[in-house]
């Protein structure tokens, strides 16, 4: 209570002097904790005066300005802004590598896949669930969104050859040359997909660990199937820069007219979301138990080397920017998983992203 009348500074000095610190590491780590929290002139104001992210902000660094054995950190990595979660972030993992045991308590799904290689589920003070991060994750998502329905149903291609950059070739106001392609040279949608996508339509493939994650939908439309097509057949390890479709099945539980929206998230294996794409809106007509294909091809595929998953969901068709209001036909979350690799001859493309670009060469 009185430490909180107190100027923050005081309120830190008084922490660092229950650690025992020496009077050279006493300076150094409030010399640390001055410069890593970022409250500048605000540090001679009342510790009461903070708000609750300035709080955590100076605790935060307080905490982590030595190394503790056991490091508890109560969702402060959510206080501030992107720069100083992510310097926080980096703290904790030096912290960690370095032999720290940390305890995060959460309701960030990205930071705890980010942070933790185990996680423990509590629900009302009692544990759900005790197993490694990934799959606690999947349960908890699965839960939050609702209970988990029974299962429905228990072409050769290369970078464009270097003669190709002339074709989006054009003339500046200036008679030059306008633009040329990045490279390695590709140009999207620019080949036609030759693989045969004809797979079996109720197989779910590629499943993450922890099983398919299907989440509380309504009854109208649910994937029957699933895979991942390349021209070598169906498989979930992939190549930057080369073709790849997802071939989705979708079984109908009422006949009728539908107009739906399909969506893709991919999520690195930190959790992050590397992409989503949605589908433009499909109208059709189906009688119950029919199957209707859904095929979404990236022609190349430009996400760049790791491990991913997949997140599929059948929504109902309405304009973009209200796709997270519409009825939901079916969403399995994180449940589909795949590999993406460089050729090795692009070894040196180590990104995200492989992006398209046009350039220009013009003297000023």
């Amino acid at each position: 209570g009185q430490a909180h009348g107190q100027p923050g500074l005081i309120a830190v000095e008084s922490v660092l002097q229950d650690n025992g610190l020496g009077s050279d590491e006493f300076q150094q780590a409030m010399e640390g904790i001055i410069d890593f929290c970022e409250l500048g002139d605000f540090l001679d104001q009342p510790f009461k005066t903070y708000s609750l992210g300035m709080q955590a902000r100076l605790m935060f660094a307080a905490a982590t300005a030595i190394r503790p054995d056991i490091l508890i950190v109560d969702e402060v990595l959510g206080a501030g802004d992107a720069f100083f979660v992510a310097k926080s972030k980096k703290r904790v993992e030096k912290l960690v590598s370095s032999g720290c045991t940390m305890l995060l308590v959460s309701h960030s799904m990205q930071q705890v896949l980010e942070l933790c290689d185990e996680a423990i589920w509590l629900d009302q003070g009692r544990i759900r669930m005790h197993e490694d991060a990934f799959l606690v994750v999947k349960a908890y998502e699965n839960d939050l969104y609702g209970p988990t329905h029974q299962e429905v149903n228990t072409v050769k291609h290369s970078l464009l050859p270097a003669s190709s950059a002339q074709d989006i070739r054009g003339v500046n106001a200036c008679g030059s040359l306008a633009t040329s392609l990045q490279e390695p040279l590709f140009l999207p949608h620019s080949t036609a997909l030759n693989f045969n996508t004809n797979v079996p339509h109720a197989e779910l493939s590629f499943i993450t660990r922890g099983g398919v994650s299907r989440w509380a939908s309504e009854k109208g439309l649910k994937v029957c199937g699933f895979s991942i097509i390349n021209d070598s057949g169906s498989t979930n390890s992939l190549v930057s820069l080369a073709p790849a479709s997802l071939v989705l099945h979708l079984i109908a539980e009422v006949g009728g007219g539908y107009s739906c929206r399909y969506g893709v998230v991919i999520n690195d294996a930190m959790g992050k979301s590397v992409t989503v794409i949605y589908s433009p809106i499909d109208d059709f007509l189906i009688d119950a138990g029919q199957i209707r294909k859904v095929v979404m091809s990236f022609n190349p595929l430009q996400i760049g080397p790791g491990e991913y998953t997949i997140g599929i969901s059948v929504l109902e068709g309405c304009p973009l920017e209200q796709v997270n209001q519409a009825r939901r036909y079916d969403l399995l979350g994180r449940s589909f998983e795949f590999s993406i690799r460089l050729p090795d001859s692009l070894s040196a493309l180590q990104a995200s992203v492989l992006h398209s670009a046009e350039w220009s060469f013009v003297e000023s």
